[in-house]
């Protein structure tokens, strides 16, 4: 239907090629405002700057242009992977431009490297005459089935773009896998009649045998180039999620990439590479906005359920975490302002007549009340002594809690001798230790309002290296000499890297044991009165090496 761009997108096809931009510009339907309706209710703001064109109509423009510079454009020749090597054998070039669901990409996957995750959430693109003239906008409906919801912006004069989408479970539960194209497109229709003024829902998709409805694929390859001839470009090569309309933003950037890197001296093959050096990490960049979007979009009934209609469309705003809270401010200072004002009065109970930075606000985490939403997370120091915290840690954590913070964590504190990660990791497995932690805490709480955090850990494979400024210069977590090390422990006999020493797989009884050892610390920080635990999980530790 139609195509979203941003005005940065159309500064570089000015740049690289001014008469095709120029046509574009001036077909383009622009706005500035982005409007959510969640069951009627409307939260809008403005400062966004949108563009839309119709697929078809830009299409037609780049046609007529390539055409004007002397390409020969063919159509209606089906094209197979095949042909690479026996009809276009002699090309010099051959650019896969063929999609999401690439033919030529499918056929070499382990070549490009490829992965593609399918993603749960069901999704159909439909059109309608209903305008949406003022803003892109966001229509959010309860169903007796559960959540379905609608992203629409006009793409020219008299239509728009109207994606439908939900979750699997809605899709199941209102029979669309049994609809027909045209039957999905009505009761489309009659879920969103408010919103469109008695203007259908039109459906393209006859021709697609089954569902019009598709899960979307996310797509990411390693190598976009074969044989120093074959480049991948546009979704062919990555996928960006509809939820932030960059797919076809890519696939141009890619394009105008691509010219200037063939138009150079360099060999095919080097120049293709040089191509893909540089869109790299843009690609990657924008997916990775994308994927935030679209994981947003997959718990958008978590968020419906939990929040108020401002503070999801705050939440809707900000999904791809490439807008900030103050960006928000530089968009659209007054709306931020009112939303600011609202959290404030919902945190505190009172009205509000002037804004207040949230993270200021108070907050709390089951029945425990925070001061503020300022944390202090946990950053191993490796300043310890046999695992004994010292006045070092007390000026440190004492002045870090002195500093305002509501929450303040410790280091990834150990529950034995053998959990540590290096020898200067704090612990909490002896009654000195022990004591050494209540004299911190005790300080925290008689000179602060700060709420503070024990995290217990086991190093597992990790285990047993160097503080990190003896590290070996090309090694990280590099490990003690021989004779200053301690026996290692893992969910399996894996060295965690090619250097470091291989740990034992616990048994049945190693794991008790160590399980027991989290209980004893767990009462000893509860005697040092933590008033709250945190287990460590990640980064490749003993609890990380059994969920990975």
């Amino acid at each position: 239907w139609g195509v979203v761009f941003s005005d940065q997108t159309m500064e570089n096809l000015q740049a690289v090629d001014p008469a095709s931009a120029s046509a574009i510009n001036a077909e383009f339907i622009h706005w500035d405002m982005i409007d959510c309706f969640v069951s009627g209710k409307l939260e809008r703001s403005d400062g966004h700057g949108f563009i839309g064109l119709g697929r078809r109509r830009m299409l037609e423009i780049l046609h007529s242009r390539a055409a004007e510079l002397g390409v020969a454009l063919h159509f209606e020749s089906e094209f197979e992977a095949s042909d690479i090597d026996d009809r276009f054998a002699d090309a010099d070039l051959v650019v896969v431009a063929d999609g999401l669901n690439s033919k030529i990409r499918n056929a070499h996957l382990d070549e490009f490297e490829c992965k593609i995750d399918v993603r749960p959430n069901k999704f159909v693109w439909l059109g309608t005459h209903q305008t949406f003239r003022d803003a892109f906008t966001f229509i959010f409906e309860e169903t007796p089935a559960g959540w379905i919801w609608a992203h629409a912006y006009q793409f020219d004069e008299t239509t728009s773009t109207f994606i439908v989408e939900c979750d699997p479970e809605v899709y199941d539960a209102l029979g669309f896998d049994e609809m027909s194209h045209t039957e999905s497109a009505e009761t489309c229709r009659n879920i969103f009649s408010a919103y469109l003024d008695g203007h259908e829902l039109m459906t393209n998709s006859a021709h697609v045998r089954g569902s019009a409805w598709i899960n979307f694929p996310s797509v990411l390859c390693k190598q976009w180039v074969k044989d120093d001839r074959v480049v991948l470009i546009g979704d062919a090569a990555h996928t960006a999620h509809f939820a932030i309309g960059s797919g076809t933003k890519l696939g141009l950037e890619d394009a105008i990439t691509l010219a200037q890197h063939v138009n150079s001296d360099l060999p095919m093959g080097e120049a293709l590479k040089a191509y893909q050096d540089e869109r790299e990490v843009e690609a990657l960049r924008l997916q990775n906005a994308a994927q935030n979007a679209m994981v947003w979009f997959e718990n958008t009934p978590r968020y419906l359920n939990a929040f108020d209609a401002k503070q999801f469309y705050y939440s809707l705003l900000t999904r791809s975490q490439r807008v900030s809270h103050e960006n928000l401010r530089l968009r659209d200072k007054a709306w931020l302002e009112e939303m600011e004002k609202h959290l404030a009065q919902k945190a505190l109970g009172v009205e509000c007549k002037e804004a207040m930075p949230p993270m200021f606000l108070p907050y709390k985490i089951g029945n425990m009340p925070l001061i503020n939403r300022v944390v202090v997370s946990p950053m191993s120091m490796y300043s310890a002594e046999h695992g004994l915290p010292s006045d070092w840690h007390l000026v440190h954590y004492g002045s870090l809690a002195k500093g305002g913070a509501g929450l303040v964590f410790t280091e990834m504190t150990d529950i034995s001798s053998d959990a540590r990660i290096t020898p200067g990791c704090a612990g909490i497995w002896n009654d000195e230790q022990e004591a050494a932690w209540l004299k911190i805490s005790q300080f925290v709480h008689a000179h602060t309002r700060a709420k503070f955090v024990m995290q217990l850990g086991h190093a597992g494979a990790k285990g047993a290296t160097k503080v990190p400024w003896e590290w070996h210069p090309d090694r990280l977590d590099d490990p003690l000499d021989p004779e200053d090390r301690w026996p290692l422990v893992s969910a399996s006999p894996l060295a965690y890297d090619h250097y470091s020493d291989t740990p034992k797989q616990l048994d049945r009884d190693g794991m008790d044991g160590i399980r027991d050892q989290f209980v004893a610390a767990t009462r000893r920080a509860d005697r040092a009165e933590f008033d709250m635990l945190e287990l460590h999980a990640a980064h490749g530790y003993l609890i990380a090496s059994f969920i990975t």
